[in-house]
């Protein structure tokens, strides 16, 4: 995450625990690897030799042996509550979340205002999927924030925002990107991370100016214009999309020092040639050597092709991916589309039905719900609604599902 240490501001305990909660008091955390790296920041490294070599440990995902060390720590000092936090760190390295809550418990028991603890019991919520004591243990959290504002309520925004966003409430997740350019200024990531709530919220104004803010800041890649292309795509805004990725073109909008390798820039500029329908060029930028094996690239090496109307040479980048020996959801998803796009929907529906068969069950969605597109290019419309029946079994329903419902009974009449 990015921390300016600058520019950070100073609130007092009130004044941050009411700013940080947000609206409605409400706190969530998202989790990601960095904060058990963040566990030597959260506490003083006045400790012994075991902790800080448990730490070390953490750092390189060894957690077996960061556990071992930590409590060697417990047994030489039962009575410092840090040590079972660390602990409880370790376990939870070790996606080892019960036995995490109960280190944090037992340092809880030592001191019952650890913000550590507090945060370890929100994050094992968080991972097991209890979001409602997930708030609650986060939000106690912050009411032992201390005096300042500093790095460890920062990281709670961050993994709020990212918990805000996966329950879709996009508009409290704008919020906290607000809070969070608020208390560390003005930053591209941010600004891009704000805009793209925006644009699920449908308010493309709003958007545009975060990403234009973003854009003219020095330090970016290819990989900003890129998610905002992203972003305003799927928002149905591609024709807005596209003048953000032909900034790339024009000097100043690229840092040269943020763009990777050659290959890198190769894959970046190949795909950008496609979506602004370079076809030529595209193709002959992503069919580099150094990019056989970038799956990104040849996804869109073979959507070049097919937009060139060389099918032959589509497919058998379609079917390299399926024949490797180890397809993913991704390989049958793609070929599948391929031949919904060429109006094949029998070869679509064998090969998603081959994937659903040889795929691991919880990344199945995708390939359920392209099989009602499936049959709908055989123009098979009570397959299609017996397949979207299936999914909805599965997966519930959702927006999408419901139009695609009403589609297919207005055919099926």
């Amino acid at each position: 995450m990015l921390i300016n240490k600058k520019d950070k501001l100073n609130k007092t305990k009130e004044q941050a625990i009411t700013f940080l909660k947000g609206r409605n008091g409400k706190l969530l955390a998202g989790v990601c690897a960095a904060v058990l790296v963040l566990a030597a920041g959260i506490y003083t490294w006045n400790q012994g030799a075991e902790v800080r070599e448990g730490l070390a440990f953490c750092e390189k995902g060894e957690y077996a042996e960061a556990q071992t060390c930590f409590k060697n720590a417990v047994i030489a000092d039962n009575m410092n509550p840090e040590n079972y936090n660390y602990l409880g760190i370790a376990y939870l390295g070790a996606n080892a979340y019960e036995d995490a809550q109960k280190q944090f418990q037992l340092a809880l028991n030592l001191d019952s205002e650890s913000q550590a603890a507090y945060r370890g019991l929100g994050i094992a919520a968080l991972e097991t999927k209890d979001y409602e004591s997930a708030i609650a243990y986060f939000n106690q959290a912050l009411e032992y924030s201390g005096l300042w504002v500093d790095e460890d309520e920062y990281d709670i925004l961050w993994y709020r925002a990212d918990a805000e966003r996966a329950m879709k409430d996009y508009e409290a997740a704008a919020e906290t990107y607000s809070a969070l350019l608020e208390l560390e200024g003005n930053q591209a990531l941010l600004r891009y991370y704000r805009g793209d709530m925006y644009c699920l919220l449908g308010q493309k104004e709003d958007a545009m100016e975060d990403f234009d803010a973003a854009v003219k800041m020095k330090g970016n890649g290819y990989d900003l214009f890129w998610n905002i292309y992203d972003s305003m795509a799927q928002a149905g805004w591609e024709e807005e999309a596209a003048v953000y990725l032909k900034l790339t073109e024009q000097p100043g909008y690229v840092d040269s020092s943020k763009t990777g390798s050659e290959t890198d820039i190769r894959k970046y500029q190949g795909m950008i040639a496609y979506i602004c329908e370079d076809y030529e060029n595209a193709m002959e930028l992503l069919s580099a050597e150094t990019l056989k094996k970038d799956d990104r690239a040849q996804l869109y090496l073979a959507l070049s092709y097919e937009m060139n109307g060389d099918y032959g040479k589509a497919l058998s980048i379609y079917l390299e991916k399926i024949s490797g020996g180890d397809a993913d959801v991704d390989a049958y998803n793609q070929i599948a589309r391929y031949f919904i796009r060429r109006g094949k929907g029998e070869e679509a529906v064998t090969y998603l039905e081959e994937g659903i068969k040889s795929c691991s069950e919880k990344e199945l969605k995708v390939l359920y719900y392209n099989l009602v597109s499936a049959y709908e290019s055989c123009g098979d419309y009570e397959a299609a609604l017996d397949a979207l029946s299936k999914y909805e079994s599965k997966y519930g329903e959702d927006e999408a599902s419901q139009h695609e419902r009403a589609f297919l009974n207005e055919r099926i009449r």
